[in-house]
């Protein structure tokens, strides 16, 4: 049940937003013969949201940035948890600076596609979230998103994957003080790089804007130097 739902969602979410209502409601009309439990998952799938929709679409078209970001994450993933448990691995900085590189390749595509700030913001920040989370790989990867992401919680369809099963814990002893001081070492340097990508993002759109001011302001000197010459 799991896969055909997975393989009718991809479709369906790589089609434009505007596409998407109708097509899902004729599919799930044509499989309610042969497949009626298929055809009311289908009947089911939510609409997604316009970064989404748009992050969907990108991956339909074109997976390999979206492939390139995730591996980006995994080896930024690796790179912290070597940090943090005093482990030689690969170099952090470089890590952190091969993911920023992979993010901003997608938000130029992003921005080709003509999408307000808002949009794009949304996605990119869903593209952070999910490149850093092992669970959420391959819903982005095979454009399976419907709803934007944020740190503090996910909005995934639990239909959409297997669901795995819970093992109950044994109890367990307190953790050792040097365990603590790994994972507060750890939880810092999330919260350093979140703090850090936020400021490069802040300084991308702070750049930009200065550039269109320049060449606005290029295009005002150029006209008053030709009103002038024709006045002379």
């Amino acid at each position: 049940m799991a896969e055909p739902l997975v393989r009718e969602t991809q479709k369906l979410y790589g089609l434009p937003l505007s596409q998407f209502t109708e097509a899902r409601n004729a599919r799930a009309k044509a499989l309610r013969k042969s497949d009626p439990e298929l055809a009311a998952a289908v009947a089911a799938l939510p609409k997604p949201s316009v970064s989404a929709g748009a992050l969907n679409e990108l991956v339909h078209e074109d997976p390999s940035e979206v492939r390139a970001l995730v591996q980006s994450g995994r080896r930024l993933r690796q790179a912290q948890e070597a940090a943090v448990s005093g482990k030689k691995g690969a170099d952090l900085n470089e890590a952190i600076k091969e993911h920023r590189i992979a993010l901003d390749r997608l938000q130029r595509d992003l921005r080709r596609r003509k999408l307000s700030a808002t949009t794009i913001d949304r996605a990119t920040q869903t593209l952070r979230v999910a490149s850093l989370d092992p669970e959420l790989w391959p819903l982005l990867e095979r454009g399976l998103l419907y709803e934007d992401l944020t740190a503090s919680g996910f909005g995934l369809d639990p239909g959409l994957v297997p669901a795995t099963p819970k093992k109950r814990a044994a109890p367990k002893a307190a953790p050792p003080k040097k365990d603590e001081r790994a994972q507060e070492r750890r939880r810092q340097a999330e919260r350093k790089l979140a703090e850090a990508e936020k400021a490069l993002e802040d300084a991308q759109r702070g750049a930009e804007r200065a550039l269109q001011d320049v060449e606005r302001a290029t295009a005002d000197v150029e006209s008053a130097r030709t009103a002038l010459a024709e006045l002379d």
